[in-house]
């Protein structure tokens, strides 16, 4: 394979971090352009704003990029920056691919730092294989920029949907794929609007507690976030995870032939509030293993049966787009 760029800690590649390694590329969408990270621990935050990149590194356990970003943190006038100004690597162009690599948030326990987020993934057609994201509370964001993040990452100018405000819950057109990943937080830790498509990950709550997923699903969109052949597991103790709350009126989440630890509740999906409460759109179907309580579970949320599941391909969910090809 011939790499683009070579990014290496002891300057043994053309650059010493992902970020220069980023910038160097020319902007421009007729070929991809492919990065090798070679192992060790980059401490930056990491915009990849370029169309057509790929980031392959050598290890997914020895290639890490961290930092500690957190809602609590200042921003220029001192009010605090919130969740989505909080992350470690933010993808904001289309059709980039994350491969082989750790990405992390150590700002610690969101009880101290509100959200830390280690990924948000805002550009179309992005793909992450093989990858470690790990954080505390709100791992993952699968959603549009939002004009204050457009200001903080500005110069490099993003590629991917705004939207004046995730509260509106507009309607989205991105659409992204997980495979073969370990997701890992607590407290909602994948969430957001776009159609995302999770195949063979494994989904690990933290020690705390809480719920693997917060859709904002608008509620014209057909698809949220799909889980196909996932682990759900835990490092919190039994019942303590949940598989969801929306976060928005038609949260839209499927779980999909999943297996379930014992640290899953009965219930499954919850009520987030009055206003924001469990329907049909949340659902599951082939569960199996010890957090398996189909009879137990919201009584909102659907069961879908075993010919209904199997009709859900990446291609379905991810209108058209079939990442399989991508391969």
């Amino acid at each position: 394979m011939c790499y683009d760029r070579i990014v290496a800690p002891d300057g043994s590649g053309t650059d010493r971090s992902v970020q220069a390694a980023v910038d160097a590329l020319e902007d421009r969408a007729d070929r991809e352009r492919i990065l090798l990270i070679r192992r060790g621990i980059y401490r930056e935050r990491v915009v990849i704003n370029k169309p057509r990149v790929r980031l392959i590194g050598e290890d997914p356990e020895s290639c890490e990029i961290v930092w500690n970003g957190c809602a609590k943190d200042p921003d220029a006038q001192g009010r605090e920056k919130g969740t989505f100004l909080s992350f470690s690597v933010l993808t904001a162009a289309p059709d980039i691919t994350l491969e082989n690599l750790t990405i992390r948030n150590d700002a610690g326990d969101g009880r101290l730092v509100g959200q830390a987020v280690a990924l948000y993934a805002a550009g179309d057609r992005n793909i992450v294989r093989n990858c470690r994201l790990l954080a505390h509370q709100d791992t993952l964001f699968c959603g549009p920029l939002m004009p204050r993040v457009e200001d903080e990452i500005a110069p490099r100018r993003a590629k991917a949907e705004c939207v004046p405000s995730v509260s509106d819950c507009p309607e989205t057109e991105s659409r992204l794929y997980f495979e073969r990943c370990l997701i890992q937080g607590d407290v909602d830790f994948i969430f957001g609007s776009y159609r995302s498509f999770f195949e063979e990950c494994e989904l690990r709550m933290n020690e705390r507690g809480g719920w693997y997923t917060a859709a904002n699903t608008a509620e014209g969109q057909p698809w949220g976030l799909v889980f196909r052949h996932c682990h759900l597991t835990g490092e919190c103790g039994s019942r303590m995870a949940y598989l969801g709350r929306p976060w928005r009126a038609f949260a839209r989440t499927v779980f999909l032939d999943c297996e379930m630890d014992a640290c899953v509740s009965p219930v499954g999906f919850v009520d987030w509030d009055e206003f924001r409460v469990v329907t049909d759109r949340l659902g599951e179907g082939g569960t199996r293993g010890e957090g398996a309580a189909p009879s137990a579970r919201h009584p909102k949320s659907r069961l879908w049966t075993p010919g209904e599941a199997a009709a859900v391909t990446p291609e379905l969910v991810l209108n058209g787009w079939n990442p399989l090809q991508e391969k």
